[in-house]
C-alpha cells in the first residue's frame, strides 16, 4: 500500500475537514464552534492586559506632558503664567478646574489649548461639556472660549477645564515656568483614579482570562461521536500519531482560525476611534494604542497557537479501560454529607460574624464569613446534584399525574443526569454570588459616610453650601458683590466657625426672614440653638451639620450675611423651601469670589468620595457580565454531549407518537428549568451572601440588585438560546432516525 506524505495528506484533510463536519454530527459541529469561540475569547482577554497597560502608560505620559513646572515665589522672574487648581461636580462627581493667567506676550498656553483664554472666559473639554449639559457648564465659568485638544486630556471622556479669572489672581497661586514635569501636582483624572494597573490586571484575569481558559479546556475535550469513530478507525489501521496529528489540526485549525480573525477585526474596530464603556462612564482612548499594535495583534497569534494546542493534546483519548471511579455507594456517602454542609456553612457565613461579636472588628467578621461563604459555595454542587435528583422524580411523578408525555420525559431525563443540570446552575450561582460579594464589599460606607447621605436627603436640594479657599481668599466687599448678585429667591446664611479647647462653636448670622426661612428660631440677641430648638426638618439638619462638623456649640444671630468679618462658609437656600440649582450659584461665585471657591449640597465632601468609590466599583459589574456569560457557556458546551443524547434517544418516540411540538415542550422543561433554578438559586446566594455586610462593620450600601438583575438577564438569555437550539437538534435527529435496533 502506497503511504501519503505528511503534506499531501494534510491537504488533502483541509479539503476534506469542510466536507465532513457539514455531514457530521451536531457534537462535532458545536465543537468547532465552541473552539471559534474559545480562541476569540483568549485573544481579546489576552488583548484587554495591553489595553490596560496602554491606557494607563498614555494616561501617565498625557499628564507628565501638561503638568505645571512650579517655581517659588522668589523665582517669580522665570514664571511665564500663574497656576491653581480647584475642584468642580457634574451629577455630584468631582473634576479639576485649573484656573491660569499668563504673565508673558509669548507664553505657550497648557497642552491641549491652541491659545490663551480671554479674561472672564474658559476652554472645557467635551466630555465635561457633554455630561454637564443638563448643569450649564458652558456658561458656569464664563464665556466658553471651545474644547480642550484630546492631546491635553488624560482620556478621551475626560472632565477638566481651563478658566481664566475675570480680574486675575487677588489669592494664592502657583508660579509657572513651563509645562512637562512628571514630579510636578497631579490634577485631572489621574488624581481621582487612584487604582493601580494591577488591580485591573487581577480584575481581568479572573472575570476574563480564567473563564476563557476554562472554555478552551472544555472545547478541547468536547467528545464528537463521528470523530471518535475517525480516530478510532485510523488507529486500528495502524496510522502512525504523526499522520493522525494531522488530522487532528486539519480539523480544528478553521474554526480557530476563524475565532481569531473575528478577534483581529475586533481589535481593529476598536483602536479605530474612542468608545465609551457601559456604566463605567470611561471612555477607551484608541490614541494609545499605536505603539502597542505588534503587541496586541500578537495576542490573537498567542492565543489562536494556545487554543490549537489544546484542541489536539487535550481531546478525549479513545480507550477501553475501565473506569477507575469509587464506588456508587461511597459517592453517594460523600454527596449527602456534602449535602448537609452547604446550608451549615450559609448559616455560620449568616450569623456567624453576630455571634462573635464583630461589630466593631473587620478582621473577626471576615474570619468566620469568609470561611462559611466558601465553604458554602464549594459544597453547593452537591446539594444541587440532590435538588436535581428530587426536582426530576417530582416532576415524572406531575407528567404521569397530569397526564403530560413532555413532562415525564424531562423529569426522568433529569433523576438519571442531575449532574448536567447542577453543573448548569452551579458555574451560574457561584459567579453571581462571587460577584455580589466582591461588588457589595466594594460599595461599604462608613457612618460619616451614611450622615452626609441622610443630610442631603433631608435637606432635599434645598440649601447650597459656598466654601473654600476662593471665600477665604476674597475681599469683604466681593463677598457682599457675591451677596448680592445671587437672585431674589435665593436667602443667604452666613456661619463664622470659632475653634476652641471645648470643641468651638459656630455662629448662622442672616436676616430675620432667612432664618425664618430656614427653620431656624430668630432673636434680638444671639441665641444657643440644638437640634430640638429647630422650627422644621430643614433648620434641625442645618444645626445637626454644624454641630457634627466637629463643634459643641450652635449659636443664630439675626444680621447681615455679610458683616466686618469673613465667613468660614455661606448657606444659599432656597425662601420656598424648594430644590435649588447649584449651577446659579456657581456661576455668581465664579465671577465674584475668588478662584478656589466651590458650591455644593452640605456634606458634598464625603458624597463625592464615596460617589467616586462607588462608580470604581461598577467595573467589576462590567467584568462580571462576560463572566457569566462565558462560564453558562462553557456549562452548556460541557454537557452537550449529554442533551445530544437526550436528543437521539427522543427521535424515536417523536417519529412514533409524530408530534413535534413533544419535542419543544420536552426541552422547555428541560433547560428552561435548569436554566431558571440556577438563575433563582443564584439572585437567592446573592441577597443571603450579601446580608451580613448590610450591617456592622461594613455597613454596606443595599444590595446589588442592579448586578443581580443583570446577571438573571443574561441567564434568562443563554436559556432561550439552548432551549431553542436543544428542540432544533432533536428534530434533525428525529429526521434522521431509521430502527436500528433501538
Amino acid at each position: 500500500m502506497k503511504k501519503h506524505s505528511s503534506p499531501s495528506l494534510l491537504l488533502t484533510t483541509l479539503l476534506r475537514v469542510g466536507r465532513n463536519v457539514s455531514r457530521g454530527a451536531e457534537s462535532g459541529r458545536l465543537r468547532l464552534v465552541a473552539l471559534c469561540v474559545a480562541s476569540l475569547a483568549l485573544s481579546l482577554s489576552l488583548a484587554s492586559f495591553v489595553v490596560v497597560t496602554a491606557t494607563y502608560h498614555g494616561r501617565e505620559e498625557a499628564q507628565a506632558d501638561r503638568t505645571p513646572q512650579v517655581v517659588s515665589a522668589a523665582d517669580k522672574d522665570q514664571a511665564i503664567a500663574r497656576w491653581k487648581d480647584a475642584f468642580d461636580t457634574i451629577d455630584g462627581e468631582q473634576y479639576s478646574v485649573v484656573y491660569i493667567e499668563p504673565l508673558k506676550k509669548d507664553a505657550p498656553p497648557p497642552p491641549g489649548l491652541r491659545e490663551w483664554p480671554e479674561p472672564g472666559h474658559a476652554v472645557i473639554s467635551l466630555g465635561a461639556d457633554l455630561d454637564g449639559a443638563d448643569e450649564a457648564i458652558a456658561s458656569r465659568f464664563g464665556v466658553l472660549d471651545g474644547h480642550i485638544d484630546p492631546g491635553g486630556l488624560a482620556s478621551a471622556g475626560e472632565h477638566l477645564a481651563y478658566v481664566r479669572p475675570l480680574e486675575g489672581f487677588p489669592g494664592h497661586a502657583e508660579y509657572v515656568s513651563g509645562w512637562g514635569d512628571p514630579d510636578g501636582p497631579v490634577f485631572g483624572e489621574p488624581l481621582f483614579v487612584q487604582q493601580p494597573a494591577t488591580s485591573f490586571f487581577y480584575l481581568v484575569t479572573a472575570t476574563l482570562l480564567a473563564p476563557a481558559l476554562a472554555l478552551t479546556v472544555i472545547a478541547a475535550r468536547t467528545g464528537s461521536s463521528s470523530r471518535d469513530r475517525r480516530r478510532a478507525v485510523l488507529h486500528a489501521l495502524g496510522t502512525s500519531r504523526r499522520h493522525r496529528l494531522c488530522i487532528d489540526l486539519g480539523e480544528a485549525a478553521p474554526a480557530i482560525v476563524v475565532g481569531a480573525a473575528l478577534a483581529a477585526l475586533a481589535l481593529w474596530v476598536f483602536e479605530s476611534t474612542n468608545w465609551p464603556l457601559p456604566w463605567v462612564s470611561y471612555d477607551l482612548t484608541a490614541g494609545y494604542l499605536p505603539p502597542y499594535r505588534a503587541t496586541l495583534y500578537g495576542c490573537v497569534f498567542v492565543a489562536a497557537a494556545f487554543v490549537l494546542a489544546a484542541a489536539v493534546l487535550l481531546q478525549p483519548r479513545v480507550s477501553s479501560m475501565q473506569s477507575v471511579r469509587p464506588r456508587l455507594r461511597d459517592r453517594r456517602t460523600l454527596l449527602k454529607t456534602a449535602a448537609w454542609l452547604c446550608p451549615v456553612a450559609f448559616a455560620l457565613a449568616v450569623f456567624g460574624p453576630g455571634m462573635l461579636g464583630a461589630d466593631d472588628n473587620e478582621s473577626l467578621f471576615l474570619l468566620p464569613y469568609s470561611i462559611g461563604a466558601l465553604t458554602a459555595l464549594l459544597a453547593l454542587p452537591a446539594l444541587l446534584s440532590l435538588l436535581a435528583g428530587v426536582f426530576g422524580r417530582t416532576l415524572a411523578r406531575f407528567g404521569t399525574s397530569a397526564n403530560s408525555p413532555a413532562a415525564l420525559l424531562a423529569g426522568r431525563w433529569i433523576s438519571a443526569s442531575p449532574s448536567a443540570v447542577a453543573r448548569i446552575v452551579i458555574s451560574v450561582v457561584m459567579v453571581m454570588g462571587l460577584a455580589s460579594m466582591l461588588y457589595t464589599w466594594s460599595n461599604r460606607i462608613t457612618d460619616t459616610d451614611r450622615a452626609a447621605v441622610q443630610l442631603q436627603a433631608q435637606l432635599d436640594g434645598s440649601v447650597v453650601e459656598v466654601e473654600g479657599s476662593g471665600l477665604e481668599e476674597s475681599s469683604l466687599p466681593r463677598i457682599s458683590r457675591f451677596v448680592e448678585a445671587l437672585p431674589a429667591e435665593i436667602d443667604v446664611l452666613s456661619g463664622y466657625a470659632t475653634p476652641g479647647s471645648d470643641g468651638g462653636a459656630v455662629e448662622i448670622v442672616g436676616t430675620r426672614q432667612a432664618l425664618s426661612h430656614a427653620g431656624l428660631p430668630s432673636t434680638r440677641k444671639s441665641a444657643k440653638v440644638t437640634p430640638q430648638d429647630a422650627l422644621t426638618p430643614r433648620g434641625r439638619a442645618l444645626v445637626q451639620d454644624a454641630t457634627e462638623s466637629g463643634t459643641n456649640t450652635v449659636r443664630v444671630t439675626v444680621g447681615p450675611p455679610s458683616t466686618t468679618k469673613k465667613p468660614t462658609f455661606l448657606h444659599a437656600l432656597s425662601a420656598t423651601g424648594g430644590k435649588l440649582a447649584p449651577q446659579e450659584v456657581k456661576r455668581v461665585a465664579n465671577r465674584h469670589l475668588t478662584p478656589g471657591w466651590t458650591a455644593e449640597p452640605p456634606g458634598y465632601e464625603w458624597t463625592t468620595s464615596l460617589l467616586t468609590y462607588q462608580n470604581q466599583s461598577r467595573w467589576l459589574m462590567l467584568f462580571a457580565m462576560p463572566a457569566i456569560g462565558l462560564l453558562a457557556f462553557a456549562t452548556c458546551l460541557a454537557n452537550a454531549a449529554e442533551f445530544l443524547r437526550f436528543g437521539r434517544s427522543m427521535a424515536p418516540i417523536g417519529v412514533i407518537t409524530g408530534s413535534r411540538a413533544l419535542f419543544v415542550k420536552t426541552a422547555v422543561w428541560v433547560f428552561m428549568s435548569a436554566f431558571s433554578l440556577a438563575a433563582a438559586l443564584g439572585a437567592g446566594a446573592a441577597v443571603v451572601l450579601t446580608l451580613p455586610m448590610q450591617g456592622p462593620p461594613v455597613n454596606a450600601n443595599g444590595l446589588p440588585a442592579t448586578l443581580m438583575a443583570t446577571g438573571v438577564g443574561v441567564v434568562a438569555v443563554i436559556a432561550v438560546i439552548m432551549t431553542c437550539w436543544s428542540a432544533w437538534v432533536t428534530l434533525r435527529e428525529a429526521a434522521r432516525w431509521k430502527p436500528a435496533r433501538d
